[in-house]
């Protein structure tokens, strides 16, 4: 991973979005960033569900205090839609993206970012991996295909 993120904040947003963005995750080619998002929430021991769209859900169990309170759910998708410039050498299919930050905006180079949600992704996977939050019971459902005809959603 290239780190081209690691001087942005919130840190753990953007350092799960980088690695997300290390992984196609182009519509119909969700099976290694649903794997991957599985692995995540059983890395923390957490609920982990991978339904046969490749949707996943992730549970985590309110702090103490907040169990009665009424939970909470994160929601993004993982695909991304997939262009790059005329001249731009990419594989969709197998190359992670380049990312680069100038100022204040993060893109990809020559190709398109996926950050529409992505950026949620992360955000949810940041959540999840807190140790510092007092929350009621939190659930991350993302889901696959959105970008191609919400197929995930609809399972």
């Amino acid at each position: 991973m290239e780190n081209v993120l690691q001087n942005l904040n919130p840190k753990l947003v953007f350092e799960y979005f980088e690695k997300i963005s290390q992984i196609p995750r182009g519509s119909g080619n969700e099976k290694a960033i649903s794997d991957y998002l599985k692995n995540f929430g059983e890395s923390l021991s957490l609920e982990t569900i991978q339904d046969d769209a490749l949707n996943i859900i992730i549970r985590k169990p309110a702090t103490k205090g907040y169990e009665n309170c009424p939970g909470v759910i994160l929601q993004g998708h993982m695909d991304m839609v997939c262009e790059k410039n005329k001249d731009t050498e990419h594989d969709f299919e197998k190359d992670p993206l380049k990312l680069k930050v100038d100022g204040d905006i993060i893109s990809a180079i020559g190709t398109t970012l996926g950050a529409d949600n992505g950026i949620a992704v992360a955000m949810g996977m940041a959540v999840l991996a807190s140790n510092n939050l007092a929350h009621p019971q939190i659930e991350l459902l993302v889901t696959s295909d959105e970008e191609a005809g919400m197929t995930g959603a609809m399972a």
